[in-house]
């Protein structure tokens, strides 16, 4: 009976000591969003894409403008979205270690103005949404302004889909030519160009090819 009590003890020692270890094996990332007045914004979408896998994870800020991930050991890329303001990918990566806590410099962000949109969504070649890749936006000439020879105002974006492969620009209310990319690791990247009149919202959908893995 004693020997039963110890090994049925030494079982549940190694099973807490492996779930302690496991928990061990994560790192804190927080942060705080507010507006340009530094009011804190509740309920702003932030999303983290792990370097190594390129895997998504979401959340959204409580009423004092806070956010924060439990996260694996790794290099982060911090992108952030509120409704009527304007949206964003952080430059710099987040390095998150284990056992620490990283925070994230306060994230401020200017009103919307009147704007247009375009937004859609990133699928691969079965239909299934692509959560992680990375769209690019840039502002290129418009048939008028070429032939004109006018110089436009350079504009570039960068977005990374969110768990339902989405993504979405607000660009300034006026008529202009974009050229969109999307681009995720194991697949071809793909390209569009939208025409964009002032206000509109104009959607776009990307379906992206495996790339062929050689034999």
């Amino acid at each position: 009976m004693k020997r039963k009590f110890f090994i049925t003890t030494l079982v549940v020692s190694c099973l807490l000591s492996a779930g302690l270890a496991a928990a061990q094996k994560t790192g804190t990332l927080k942060g705080k969003i507010e507006d340009s007045k530094g009011k804190p914004i509740a309920a702003a979408e932030v999303r983290v894409m792990r370097h190594r896998d390129r895997s998504v994870k979401e959340t959204a800020t409580d009423k004092s403008g806070h956010y924060s991930f439990e996260l694996e050991p790794d290099d982060y890329t911090v992108s952030f979205d509120a409704e009527g303001f304007q949206g964003g990918t952080l430059v710099q990566m987040q390095q998150v270690e284990e056992g620490k806590e990283t925070t994230v410099k306060t994230i401020r962000l200017e009103k919307a103005k009147r704007t247009s949109l375009v937004r859609g969504a990133v699928f691969d070649a079965s239909g299934l949404s692509l959560a992680g890749a990375r769209v690019k936006l840039q502002r290129v000439p418009t048939p008028e302004e070429a032939k004109e020879g006018k110089k436009i105002e350079s504009l570039t974006r960068d977005y990374i889909t969110n768990s339902r492969g989405e993504f979405s620009f607000r660009l300034p209310a006026a008529r202009a030519r974009y050229q969109l990319t999307a681009i995720l690791s194991g697949y071809k990247s793909d390209t569009k160009v939208v025409d964009v009149n002032e206000s509109e919202a104009v959607p776009v959908a990307f379906s992206l090819e495996p790339l062929k893995r050689e034999p």
